[in-house]
């Protein structure tokens, strides 16, 4: 295994002590770190090296790395902490995103004009067809729960739905004619949406709490490296002081937008008077399923509808095309000269008007 990593012992000896993965990338360290010798293997390739005489050969190649790899001060323990690092970072950055997301989709469906305009129609449409009921067509509201089924309440010829109708009616309401191929999508995109879904605030809260432990870990392991090293301090110390005081500030600021995250989502389930039939607590997977469904199919008549559009200004600009090189092709009419008694009452007005008659 260590053979196929190609590695000299003067570059590892350089990664560690300068903190320095131009040479060996942390892939590499991360293998090695996997395959380091154990206390007992080095005490052992320690004895044998001691053995080993002119006469008795020298020790064998992976042995003699290995060997020479112990002798670097600490050398387990700073390979913990460079290890570390992308590890930490690629880790808090993929909570970030997630938590980020959460945050804008539920902004989005708290404040965004064009929800509020969707969710409008959608009850004024729900009310007129429940007219006859003086209960169900006089609603202040209506369940979430219906918005996946919109699809399938269809029209008595079975040509449209009740999604398509919204749809249509919100670009005929609220898009100006002369941005219907540009409109704004009114509602959160299905993919973010779904990837809100997939959030799960007890998951997040055990991610952060082991990565605090992680950091914690890596102090450890940093302070075993300075306290035993006084010749090779630097400039490992200087780096991990940085990097150690910049992990926590970072694991803060991801904490209190977890916080931040947990506090819109309740805002969010309260605003659409949402509770699981389960009599369970909200999550964002019960919460954000019932838009999944209802923000992809609504995104896909959107799109139908912006083509139609579309094409049916390019019928438009053919047409007006047409129309004008029909009136440039066709001969300019020409008066025809009066003639007979016709040509002689023209005449006779024309001396009868002059000053001369």
């Amino acid at each position: 295994m260590l053979s196929s990593l190609h590695m000299e012992i003067s570059d590892v000896e350089h990664a560690l002590l300068d903190v320095d993965t131009s040479v060996i990338n942390y892939d590499k360290l991360q293998k090695l770190y996997e395959n380091r010798p154990l206390q007992e293997e080095i005490q052992a390739i320690e004895k044998a090296s001691a053995k080993v005489t002119k006469d008795e050969g020298a020790l064998d190649k992976p042995e003699q790395f290995l060997f020479e790899l112990s002798k670097i001060p600490h050398f387990s323990e700073r390979m913990h902490c460079i290890i570390f690092q992308p590890g930490f970072t690629e880790n808090l950055t993929i909570i970030d995103s997630k938590l980020n997301n959460l945050k804008l989709t539920c902004q989005t469906l708290l404040s965004e004009k064009g929800v509020q305009s969707v969710m409008s129609l959608i009850l004024a449409v729900g009310n007129h067809m429940n007219g006859g009921s003086r209960v169900r067509g006089q609603a202040d509201g209506f369940n979430i729960e219906i918005l996946p089924n919109l699809r399938d309440v269809k029209s008595q010829d079975n040509s449209t739905s009740l999604l398509y109708y919204v749809v249509h009616s919100y670009r005929s309401l609220y898009v100006p004619s002369g941005e219907a191929e540009n409109a704004k999508f009114p509602l959160p995109e299905p993919a973010d949406v779904g990837q809100a879904a997939l959030v799960n605030f007890d998951d997040v809260l055990s991610e952060m709490k082991k990565i605090d432990r992680d950091i914690s870990d890596c102090s450890k392991q940093a302070a075993k490296v300075i306290q035993g090293s006084e010749d090779n301090q630097q400039p490992f110390k200087d780096i991990m002081d940085k990097f150690l005081a910049r992990a926590n500030k970072s694991l803060k600021e991801v904490r209190e937008s977890f916080a931040e995250c947990q506090t819109q989502f309740d805002q969010v389930c309260m605003y659409y008077s949402w509770k699981p039939k389960s009599g369970k607590e909200p999550t964002p997977k019960t919460f954000f399923s019932q838009w999944v469904a209802f923000t992809s199919e609504f995104k896909d008549v959107w799109k139908k509808e912006q083509q139609r559009v579309i094409k049916e200004k390019v019928i438009e600009a053919k047409l007006r095309i047409q129309q004008k090189r029909a009136l440039v092709q066709k001969p300019p009419t020409q008066k025809a000269k009066p003639e007979g008694l016709v040509s002689f009452a023209s005449e006779f007005e024309k001396l009868k008007n002059s000053s001369n008659f």
